[in-house]
């Protein structure tokens, strides 16, 4: 069951989208981008620092369900503001030839890291502590986008409740 603030607050959202469209000089509608990451040494020091949870994307370029995602479920979750003070949002691509720092510091395929973590298909979000450990099941591909957000808070807030440090 949804909850009713859930629906209630992603209305308000598409309402302000939709409005800044129909008044676009009352309102500017800014462009987001989702980070990507290369270096997850640097991320959980940050993560930890901020007492955070990372929710991490792992796509490809061109999975059309990645950007799916992405346009109707991270970006307006950035733009909505939602869970602004506790998570960092970051994109890794698992195509050939991407390279990053894993959390030990150690240099690797991205799609090796993605490996390790069980990831074999995009899109797939993780929720992850600053050590690297994953604290909600991750989410593997698209079901049903409709219900998509709801299940994305669900994972978070389940994921923010083992967040070290965190008393929710």
């Amino acid at each position: 069951m949804v909850s009713k603030s859930c629906v209630q607050d992603r209305i308000c959202l598409q309402l302000r989208i939709q409005y800044c469209f129909v008044f676009p000089g009352i309102f500017t509608l800014v462009a987001v981008k989702i980070l990507r990451t290369h270096d997850f040494q640097r991320l959980a020091e940050t993560a930890r620092r901020e007492q955070r949870l990372i929710m991490l994307l792992v796509s490809q370029v061109d999975c059309p369900y990645c950007h799916l995602i992405k346009e109707e479920v991270i970006r307006p979750m950035i733009l909505g503001g939602d869970f602004r003070e506790q998570i960092l949002i970051r994109e890794i691509l698992m195509d050939e030839g991407e390279r990053l720092v894993d959390f030990q510091g150690q240099e690797t395929e991205a799609a090796d890291f993605a490996h390790g973590y069980g990831v074999f298909v995009t899109p797939t979000l993780l929720f992850l502590g600053a050590d690297g450990r994953e604290l909600a099941k991750k989410m593997t591909g698209v079901n049903t986008i409709e219900m998509y957000y709801y299940y994305v808070d669900q994972s978070i807030r389940e994921a923010l409740k083992k967040l070290p440090g965190k008393h929710s």
